[in-house]
């Protein structure tokens, strides 16, 4: 039996409400929150700014200390690279729990930070969204969970909206219009697919068939056989896997072209990241196939300088502390050239967005983010770059 991933992307179910609302009555007067001004508290972005850091550290959890420290140290080293801006960057511990997130926030708040990165989880950012709401502190959360993003809350994480919209583009460049999805049942296989559905809508392809399938073995093979039946009746030519390497990929994709489906009828297209496992990449089935990821150059270069600084890999979800606390460093910067808050929503949400260390991202007035993502193609069991990330915006639909 296959067993699911385990993903930061996870349903939003209670958070406490009542201890949530008890931390924001808290801070509600905690000294040290700043003036507050028309869009947030007043910042002096000639004097060092007070962020705060939230990550999962101080559970029982090896993992989540793993990722927790991780963070820590992507962030400081953000923090060394910025020039035309000092922050005093100050780490709470959340746990990774909605108690948690909602205590660190309201410390952070009561020690005077200006604004909150972090948490990770979308379950410690719920906790944290009432305490920065009742303080006007704008939160940059690591969570790729649309449910958290929005009333100031700005999300960061990679999400399937995004992926999706790129690998529409992709496949539309390449003459495909027909696409269709195949996801796992569940909430997380749901929200992939409605992704997906929403990306060929926005770029005006057709989407022509949703196929599900249980998540084993057995599962699998009960859905492929008609499943792939169906996407040829109806011409599919871009076929959209939600699944992923550590979940039922590998199985979906060889029992689709067992059943039929040819490489050359329709191409598999990826929304999770298929370069983060060497299994995935030598699976025949896959070859040809392309998925999308923040550009291999840039984060080479990245995690090489992690590997310098701290003598380990750095884990994946490092890439975004550190570019949370580099569009910090850049709002400051701004706000020391221009005037004007560094970190009101207009200019969180700038078109121009924020150089990351895998390509370019902004963010949008709903919270959610843009990130220009490389689209990789696998061939001999290796993952190539066909279209590296664009270096501007234009790419997205508006």
């Amino acid at each position: 039996m296959l067993s699911t991933r385990f993903s930061r992307f996870r349903p939003l179910r209670s958070v406490l409400a009542a201890a949530a609302l008890a931390m924001l009555a808290a801070c509600a007067t905690a000294p040290g929150a700043g003036r507050v001004s028309s869009d947030g508290v007043d910042v002096d972005p000639n004097q060092p700014v007070r962020v705060a850091l939230l990550v999962p550290l101080g559970s029982a959890d090896p993992s989540r200390e793993v990722l927790g420290r991780s963070l820590v140290n992507a962030a400081q080293l953000a923090q060394a690279d910025l020039r035309n801006a000092t922050i005093d960057l100050a780490v709470y511990p959340t746990a990774g729990t909605a108690e948690g997130g909602a205590a660190a926030a309201s410390q952070a708040v009561a020690e005077g930070a200006k604004i909150i990165v972090g948490p990770l989880f979308s379950t410690a950012t719920a906790g944290v969204e009432p305490v920065a709401a009742g303080a006007q502190l704008k939160v940059i959360s690591l969570s790729n969970n649309p449910e958290v993003a929005g009333q100031g809350v700005y999300i960061l994480g990679n999400t399937f909206l995004n992926t999706a919209d790129r690998l529409v583009s992709y496949g539309m460049s390449r003459g495909l219009r027909n696409f269709a999805v195949v996801y796992p049942e569940g909430l997380e296989g749901d929200t992939a697919r409605n992704a997906v559905s929403a990306a060929v809508r926005g770029r005006g392809a057709q989407l022509v068939a949703t196929e599900s399938y249980s998540l084993s073995v057995t599962g699998i093979q009960a859905a492929a056989g008609p499943a792939a039946s169906n996407l040829m009746a109806n011409g599919a030519n871009a076929i959209v896997l939600t699944d992923g390497p550590t979940g039922g990929l590998a199985f979906i994709s060889e029992a689709l072209r067992n059943n039929g489906l040819s490489s050359a009828q329709a191409q598999f297209l990826g929304l999770q990241r298929w370069d983060v496992s060497a299994e995935a990449l030598s699976q025949p089935s896959l070859q040809g196939g392309a998925f999308a990821a923040p550009d291999p150059g840039l984060m080479a270069a990245f995690e090489g300088r992690y590997r310098n600084a701290y003598g380990e890999a750095p884990q994946d979800v490092a890439a975004l502390a550190y570019d949370a606390i580099a569009a910090v460093g850049a709002l400051i910067s701004e706000a020391r050239a221009g005037g004007g808050s560094p970190f009101s929503d207009a200019r969180i949400t700038q078109a121009a967005g924020f150089a990351g260390v895998g390509g370019a991202f902004r963010f949008a007035p709903n919270g959610l983010n843009q990130r220009n993502l490389a689209v990789l193609e696998v061939r001999d069991g290796q993952a190539v770059v066909v279209e590296r990330a664009a270096r501007g915006f234009e790419s997205f639909a508006n």
